[in-house]
């Protein structure tokens, strides 16, 4: 809203569509930055079902306040690039074959002599 009222044109601007472009933009950005499963899960969701809101940040129609889209968009970008780190990655999983206290037999012919 801050945004809106800063640096958009002096016409109405009415609902809540700056926050649903927020919340969209920052759950995609969110998944793209984090690179687990479920984030990356969610994000490709949220681009499938919502994908097409992109051109809503764009200038289109005279009675649609892209601003709004664009404010929205912008803070959802900076809100994910910011709280990236603020949660805990979910622990990563580690096989038997990755441990290093292992044993292996080498391959390397002059280790077998």
């Amino acid at each position: 809203g801050l945004c809106v009222w800063l640096f958009a044109r002096q016409v109405w601007h009415i609902g809540a569509s700056g926050l649903t472009f927020g919340f969209m933009f920052f759950v995609f950005t969110i998944g793209a930055l984090r690179w687990d499963r479920k984030a990356i899960a969610l994000s490709m969701i949220v681009f499938l079902l919502y994908g097409g809101m992109i051109w809503g940040v764009f200038p289109g129609r005279p009675g649609i306040s892209f601003e709004s889209h664009l404010s929205g968009a912008v803070i959802g970008l900076v809100l994910a690039l910011l709280l990236r780190d603020t949660d805990p990655r979910p622990p990563e999983k580690k096989y038997s074959w990755e441990d290093e206290d292992i044993d292996m037999p080498s391959l390397n012919e002059s280790e077998r002599q």
